[in-house]
């Protein structure tokens, strides 16, 4: 027979399956908001559809869709009743602040409410206090702050919540314990340990751990005590309030009949010596209600001491553990004590069965040792399937203004690429640059001289398209047209089509063998070879066999054979209908890019189309030569006349197109530093959203790469043409490089900077006087970031000044700009020390190879600001590689179309 309500205060529920049941009606407060969304589906189509509406401000007539049907959302608790909607339980998922108006507004509009429950977490005491008050006042039963959940295992019902995540189900089994947890996410657990001794349970409710706790252990032991379904009690107690002392104070005292055993887990000891809140707002340390406290309370209500595994004994009131995973044990004793059977067989075991083992090389003792489980179904067939799935797998979603490329980092203020400052490539070599973009793996430095080999052959042969570039250069088109109208007419060529579906092939064929270890196996290779015909057909023309030749000679000579490029060679040498070169370069790619592939540091998509990728590249550095028809480096390159040409620095073979002259060391470490300074500039550019709108609109890869050029244009102040030219005009006849005395020369770039600095004072004092506010402004100094002190500096500058300043590499048009804006100061044209920023930089080393040529008349104007730009596009090739792909392997189709709500007409 049930007890009489003993309390001195209102609880309204007498037994636990009462608190929620299949009769129980909801209304969710922040129906929509990020959490509920998450949550309440589940719960709904759990329960069978015990969300009878919501209420989101401001959003009236929304709603929510579930599998079973569609929850309405209203403006308010008072529309729901005013529709006529009834329910008896307000679930509660708001922030902090605004939970006690919630409360306040479910207690006021609905006469028939019974229930709410708090999901939220650390509402304030005082807050906690009024809703106390109020429900108190109206007769309401309040079940948290901080409440996961509760769950009804007999009638499969959930109410507010994650408890029992997102198939709960499988933790709410019908038995015969009920649990009451402190913890959450513990919630869950518990009934999952419980199981594998062959305990059900009856009700499960999170009582959440802010300060205050509005449905304690007191009422949920009247509770359990009056609930026929439960056999016995599990309780998860952390430090932190006097819950447990007042229940089973009140216990002994015989206020609380309570003749139902309890297995209590009390932890949080670690805690003792801490002085705030750890963890859940109410588990403080300190006082005399820490768990050491909690711990005496319990064993002085049970009589025994804390359970031991060893022999498993507990008293007919019950028995602490120490740790959850002594759950099943303990329970097992209790009800042998009890007299009562569990209440079905037991099944599994509580014993580590990882269903991944890594352990990352280390040999570690057999006792720490771990072997891999078969999954239960049905992860078994999902992992089955994710160990054979190569590379990695990214969630589709919209990237208009999104990149996970690259990033201008927050603190640093630095462009990183895949993570890495672009300050740090500088010193990398370019070749490997272009693998890295779309890998995001820097490749080893021995792959180097593949690497140099690899773009020097896709350059080659993109001189193909110098007709369509001639032409459009002709009519006077800027190389970002001209390069753009040669990279597009390359289209899906048969050489881009044949190194996909060959790469693909290749992946195929060996993943599932091979792993991570792409080295010679020359037994598979004979095994696979047994398969014919099964890459895509095509001639070698003699020059395509000389050139494979040559890359077999390198591969063999450097060390770099792989199990891919092997079978390439002995699949051509067996199968005469496949274009050897082809084959042998998609193994040589595939060979460099298989590391990050297998390590799922870049999708399979993204491997498939690296070829592509390089082949675009190709034809942007073919076909970038101002002074082709006059260039012998150009012509024996294009007609591969000879082969070693193959061998050269990629830097040094892009330095000897656009200046049709060979170049110094010094000269060709400060092009490969630009053009990898110049890879990218974050995401957001203009030049990155020109490439991530083709791809959003299907296009081919090459056309993605017009794409940005047609975003790209002088304007980009990387190019840094106008500060050239500025430079130019600053230092007149005057040349840095043919004054040998150092002094000399820092007193003229000096005397250079004050008359400058004096002439733009007085442009700036005229225009002002005159009204004038587009007036010309000295390039490269100053920065939107890097200002405001009296002397700026903004760290890219003085990283690459450093740089060149170790390398005994002064750049004299850097150094003219650092006495610029101290002079520009000095005159009173500023008013503290501008920065010189990171375009001067550019600015700087680019007339610093352009100058001897410039000086000579080799070069007139219009070429050195064409070579300018083509530097500027070079570096950004390699960024904007990293965008698109980025973007193919992330985005939707038509992912960058502007939101119609933001889109205005302006008449």
């Amino acid at each position: 027979m049930s007890q009489t309500n003993p309390f001195p205060y209102y609880v309204g529920v007498n037994s636990l399956e009462e608190i929620a049941n299949k009769d129980t009606r909801c209304v969710v407060m922040n129906l929509l908001g990020g959490e509920s969304k998450g949550v309440t589906p589940t719960s709904h189509e759990f329960s069978g559809g015990n969300v009878v509406a919501g209420v989101q401000y401001g959003k009236s007539g929304g709603k929510m869709e579930t599998k079973i049907g569609d929850i309405p959302a209203y403006g308010s608790i008072k529309e729901i009743i005013d529709a006529g909607i009834e329910f008896d339980t307000g679930v509660i998922y708001l922030p902090p602040t605004a939970v006690a108006a919630a409360a306040a507004e479910l207690i006021a509009q609905n006469p028939k409410l019974k229930k709410i429950v708090v999901l939220t977490e650390k509402v304030s005491v005082k807050d906690s206090q009024f809703i106390r008050a109020i429900a108190q006042q109206n007769k309401i039963d309040v079940f948290g702050g901080n409440c996961l959940g509760i769950g009804n295992s007999w009638d499969q019902v959930r109410v507010g919540g994650a408890l029992g995540g997102n198939n709960p189900g499988e933790s709410l089994v019908k038995g015969s314990v009920a649990v009451y947890s402190n913890s959450g996410n513990f919630s869950t657990t518990i009934p999952e340990y419980l199981k594998t001794g062959g305990f059900g349970t009856s009700t499960v409710l999170s009582s959440g751990k802010d300060l205050y706790i509005q449905f304690a252990f007191a009422e949920f032991l009247y509770c359990a005590e009056n609930d026929p379904r439960t056999k016995a009690i599990f309780c998860y107690i952390e430090p932190g309030g006097y819950y447990e002392k007042q229940a089973l104070d009140w216990v002994e005292d015989g206020t609380i009949k309570l003749t139902k055993p309890i297995v209590a887990c009390v932890i949080g000891r670690w805690k003792a010596n801490l002085s705030r809140a750890v963890g859940h707002a109410g588990a403080i340390a300190g006082g005399g209600d820490d768990a050491i406290a909690k711990e005496k309370w319990f064993d002085e209500y049970f009589g025994i001491g804390m359970f031991d595994p060893e022999n498993p004994k507990a008293s007919k009131k019950g028995v602490r553990i120490e740790s959850i995973q002594d759950a099943p044990l303990a329970m097992t004793a209790l009800y042998k004590e009890i007299g009562e059977e569990p209440d079905y067989e037991a099944f599994g075991d509580l014993s580590l069965k990882p269903w991944f083992v890594n352990e990352q090389g280390v040999n570690l003792p057999e006792k720490l040792h771990l072997d891999a489980v078969e999954a239960m179904e049905p992860y078994n067939e999902a992992i089955a399937k994710m160990g054979n799935q190569v590379g990695a797998q990214l969630t589709r979603e919209s990237m208009r203004n999104k990149s996970g490329a690259s990033r201008m980092n927050p603190k640093t203020d630095v462009t990183e690429v895949h993570g890495v400052p672009v300050l740090d490539l500088v010193v990398k070599h370019f070749a490997l640059s272009n693998f890295f973009a779309v890998t995001s793996v820097l490749p080893d430095e021995r792959l180097l001289p593949l690497a140099n080999a690899i773009m020097n052959y896709f350059s080659a042969i993109g001189t193909e398209y110098m007709d369509v570039a001639a032409r459009a250069r002709a009519n006077g088109t800027l190389p970002n047209g001209y390069l753009g109208a040669a990279v597009m007419t390359s289209g899906n060529c048969k050489l881009y089509q044949d190194m996909k579906e060959m790469t693909d092939k290749l992946i195929d064929l060996f993943y599932v063998d091979i792993h991570g270890n792409s080295s010679v196996n020359d037994a598979l290779v004979d095994e696979k070879l047994s398969q014919k015909g099964i890459m895509p057909q095509g001639e070698t023309t003699p020059k395509e066999a000389e050139v494979a030749a040559f890359f077999g000679d390198l591969l063999a000579k450097q060390g770099l054979e792989t199990i891919f490029t092997k079978y390439a060679q002995k699949y051509a040498e067996a199968n005469s209908d496949v274009n050897k070169l082809n084959l042998l370069l998609a193994a040589m790619i595939l060979s460099v890019t298989w590391e990050p592939l297998v390590n799922r540091q870049m999708t399979r998509e993204t491997a498939l189309d690296v070829g592509t990728y390089l082949g675009c590249n190709g034809v942007i550095v073919g076909c970038c030569a101002p002074q082709y028809e006059q260039n012998d480096f150009y012509k024996s390159l294009s007609e591969l006349s000879d082969l070693s040409l193959l061998n050269t620095d990629f830097a040094t073979t892009i330095f000897k197109l656009l200046f049709n002259r060979d170049c110094s060391t010094r000269e060709q470490f400060a092009i490969n530093g630009l053009l990898n300074l110049l890879m990218s500039n974050g995401p957001g550019t203009i030049s990155a959203k020109g490439g991530k709108e083709s791809v959003s609109g299907g296009n081919f890869i090459p056309t993605c790469y017009a794409g940005w050029m047609c975003n790209t244009g002088r304007d980009h102040g990387g190019n840094g043409f106008e500060a050239i030219k500025f430079l130019k005009d600053a230092f007149g006849d005057y040349d840095p490089y043919e004054e040998s005395d150092a002094k000399k020369r820092e007193a003229k770039l000096a005397e250079l900077a004050q008359a400058t600095a004096e002439k733009y004072l007085d442009t700036k004092t005229r225009a002002k006087r005159e009204g004038i506010m587009n007036y010309f402004k000295v390039p490269c100094v100053n920065h939107p970031v890097f200002k405001g002190k009296p002397v700026n500096y903004d760290p890219r500058e003085v990283f690459m000044d450093k740089l060149f300043t170790e390398r005994n590499e002064i750049n004299h048009f850097q150094v003219f700009y650092h006495h610029l804006v101290k002079k520009m100061f000095e005159v009173g044209a500023t008013k503290n020390v501008f920065c010189v920023n990171i375009d001067g930089v550019i600015a700087t080393i680019s007339l610093d190879l352009l100058w001897k040529d410039v000086n000579s008349g080799k070069i007139d104007s219009k070429a050195m600001q064409d070579i300018a730009f083509i530097m500027f596009l070079l570096g950004r090739m390699v960024g904007c590689s990293a965008e698109i792909a980025d973007h193919k392997a992330r985005g939707n189709a038509m992912d960058t179309r502007t939101p119609a709500s933001q889109v205005e007409f302006v008449g």
